[in-house]
């Protein structure tokens, strides 16, 4: 399995070649084992809150809008900026978060070891018909534990996202003769097009198969998570105050919307694309900025990286 770090310009371009190519990447370096010892964690704490919210002792199987419920613990890790750096270099400058989730799936029998959950494309997707088209969607998976044959790793079509794969419906939970499955470890991220076949499989650990769960998609589409609360608006006055339009356009308020989502799309987008970067690098208050991530640092709980990692 190739990861990819992100450490440099030339890194990221590398996975974002990579990503259109295979419509899937694995990164390396952006979380670490004491992160994800972290959401193991907040996924116990999130799920109590639930339980203790709904009234039940029964455990979700997703708890969501993470930003606004934890917003110490969630946006340094989707805020960071080579993860940022990355989702534009394979969507464009405008982008803006879709979904934040703890999954936890409970094991299952025996006999479904190494066996799909269910083939699909996810949302905003349509059946390729051939080339490849920027994704509208891209889907970040923070597995929580080794993605061992037991665990259930993720696995995927490789360049299904660009050509018309079929899997008819009596074999959406049988393997598929293409399929890679993503052995992965604790701290890394996998990146997938939203038109990309993929599965995840059961997992057949007495511990439950959990994964931290980050969607992208572009600033002119509705967001599935709630980004309109006290904390996420305390969040983005202060990226308003700092000048920076990435945390601005990552809650859902893009200044630079009606440019960017109807600029003419007359010449290729890699120019383009790179002086929108540049804008939204001079319009940031370097001292403000400094100045927040510093006292944030000094708030963070014992994990993650803060985002300047």
């Amino acid at each position: 399995m190739i990861t990819h770090p992100l450490d440099r310009p030339e890194d990221v371009e590398r996975a974002a070649a990579a990503f259109r190519e295979d419509g899937y990447v694995v990164l390396d370096g952006l979380c670490t084992e004491d992160d994800v010892a972290h959401f193991r964690r907040l996924r116990e704490r999130a799920v109590a809150d639930t339980q203790f919210t709904d009234g039940t002792d029964d455990r979700p199987l997703f708890v969501t809008d993470l930003v606004e419920r934890y917003p110490r613990e969630v946006w340094p890790t989707v805020s960071r900026p080579a993860l940022v750096r990355f989702a534009e270099a394979v969507m464009g400058p405008r982008v803006q978060l879709d979904s934040t989730v703890l999954f936890g799936a409970p094991a299952m029998e025996p006999e479904l070891r190494r066996l799909p959950v269910h083939w699909h494309r996810d949302r905003f997707g349509s059946f390729p018909r051939g080339g490849y088209a920027h994704p509208l969607l891209i889907i970040c998976f923070l597995y929580l534990q080794p993605m061992t044959d037991d665990a259930g790793p993720l696995r995927v079509v490789p360049g299904s996202h660009r050509r018309a794969v079929t899997i008819e419906p009596d074999a959406l939970d049988l393997p598929h003769p293409e399929e890679r499955l993503l052995a992965t470890r604790p701290g890394h991220l996998v990146v997938i097009h939203h038109n990309l076949l993929h599965s995840g499989t059961h997992s057949v650990l007495a511990e439950e198969r959990q994964f931290l769960g980050i969607g992208f998609n572009t600033s002119a589409m509705r967001q599935d998570d709630t980004f309109t609360g006290p904390n996420c608006t305390a969040l983005a006055r202060t990226a308003r105050r700092t000048g920076d339009r990435r945390a601005l356009r990552l809650l859902g308020r893009d200044d630079t919307i009606n440019l960017r989502q109807n600029a003419g799309f007359t010449t290729p987008e890699d120019p383009v694309w790179a002086r929108w970067a540049d804008e939204d690098d001079r319009a940031l208050n370097p001292e403000e900025d400094k100045a927040v991530r510093t006292a944030r640092a000094a708030l963070l709980p014992d994990g993650p990286q803060g985002p300047t990692a």
